[in-house]
């Protein structure tokens, strides 16, 4: 007996083409749904309405949810992974024990390939997209590249919705599809074909790592009794168990890996998990939530100032005419383009945060910036960045973006300050 399929169906051209695909085999029955997350006002609600009238065309059973996100969620991990969690989450319980068909493709294959080579994460991350998952997911469009998409979509004179946060340069994928454009389609293959490679190396590997494994592991902690001498494997062991430990840790690169195996004392590994040796033993343990810098984000004006409990400062911005090169201590000179609005965000880091430091004409990761300049692991939550329209304008206290710096051309200036307030002086009740 066939197992029941439900298509993710978000109205753009991928997911459109995938429900009209299963409309066209014909002996495959199955039914749609959709998610809004309501992150584009107007245009989410327009997404809906064109994914109902698809799918009343073709008379396809269809459920709606609501995704709204968690304001906390998109403050801890991002508005794209808090989006995927909230998707899938709201898919599983429309399809209960059904099959999930998503509509990626093979441009979102190398797309991923390619992030993954960027941020170091090794063979595992290469395997990339997977076109079966253990939890039901099925992806029938892996092998399609997105020409071939638009081909038959156009073809039936078909006109999907487009998203436009999909062209927003903030996110790493956007850009990394942006410079694909300019390749053929040769290299979509290559780089599609690399994941294939590394998910058929990969059971190979595993049998490594599992005859490699020596430890006592619970649900707070794994105790390695003992490290291969092989540095791949231990590596690889370390990131097993910090993704048991922590299965929503990605950001973590080979570089981050080989670091942790060389560490002698407490490290940060996540934001929830942390790495301490013991004698001989290296421990990997959950940490306590009493032990963490809460997140914060507090908007402010230029003219005002505001107090971040979280962390016992006051942060002040004013107006000036002022350009010199020397500040005092705490203090920080900005530019931005003449009659640009200064309304600000003031928080703490969050998964996947760039910046472009100075000299640089690129972004580079804020972790990897704050371990150049040495930054300890436990101090990292607790750095204020000033943001200007989703862009860090400064790292307090280590730099300023290249972006924002005084260069003594037509701009309007601006003075940041921060400063540590006595406990007495926070907030009743924080």
């Amino acid at each position: 007996m066939q197992r029941p399929i439900v298509a993710a169906v978000s109205g753009g051209g991928d997911s459109t083409a995938l429900l009209v695909a299963l409309v066209e085999i014909g002996d495959i029955k199955f039914s749609a749904a959709h998610v809004n997350h309501h992150l584009r006002g107007a245009e989410s609600d327009d997404d809906e309405a064109y994914v109902r009238e698809l799918c009343a065309r073709y008379d396809i059973p269809l459920r709606v949810a609501d995704g709204t996100l968690d304001p906390e969620a998109v403050r801890h991990r991002g508005v794209e992974a808090a989006a995927r969690e909230v998707r899938h989450a709201r898919l599983r319980e429309i399809a209960g024990d059904a099959l999930i068909a998503t509509a990626h493709q093979k441009n979102d294959q190398a797309e991923t390939v390619m992030m993954r080579l960027m941020t170091g994460g090794g063979t595992a991350a290469l395997r990339g997209i997977h076109p079966v998952r253990d939890d039901g997911i099925i992806r029938p469009l892996l092998d399609v590249t997105r020409k071939e998409i638009e081909r038959f979509l156009a073809e039936r004179n078909i006109t999907p919705r487009f998203d436009r946060s999909n062209a927003d340069p903030r996110f790493l994928r956007n850009r990394v599809r942006a410079m694909l454009r300019d390749f053929d389609d040769s290299v979509i293959d290559n780089l599609a074909a690399v994941a294939d490679q590394a998910r058929q190396q990969w059971p190979i590997l595993e049998q490594a790592i599992d005859a490699a494994e020596d430890v006592i592991a619970s649900e707070e902690e794994t105790r390695f009794r003992s490290m291969p001498e092989n540095a791949w494997l231990r590596q690889a062991l370390l990131l097993r168990h910090i993704r048991r430990l922590d299965p929503e840790a990605r950001d973590i690169s080979a570089e981050d890996l080989a670091r942790l195996v060389q560490s002698t004392s407490r490290t940060s590994v996540t934001r929830s998990v942390e790495l301490l040796v013991e004698g001989n033993e290296i421990v990997l343990r959950r940490r306590n939530g009493d032990t963490l810098t809460p997140d914060f984000e507090i908007e402010i004006e230029a003219g005002t100032e505001v107090l971040i409990p979280e962390i016992a400062t006051r942060v002040r911005i004013q107006p000036t005419t002022d350009n010199r090169q020397r500040t005092p201590p705490g203090v920080q000179l900005i530019q931005l383009s003449k009659g640009a609005k200064p309304h600000f965000t003031i928080r703490n880091r969050r998964h996947g945060d760039r910046f472009r430091p100075l000299g640089m004409s690129h972004d580079k990761k804020l972790k990897d910036l704050l371990i150049d300049r040495k930054i300890a692991a436990a101090s990292r939550d607790r750095i204020p960045l000033l943001i200007w329209q989703g862009a860090i304008v400064w790292v307090a206290g280590v730099e300023v973006s290249d972006l924002f710096k005084v260069t003594g051309e037509a701009a309007d200036l601006y003075e940041v300050a921060i400063e540590k307030v006595h406990e007495s002086l926070q907030r009743p009740g924080d």
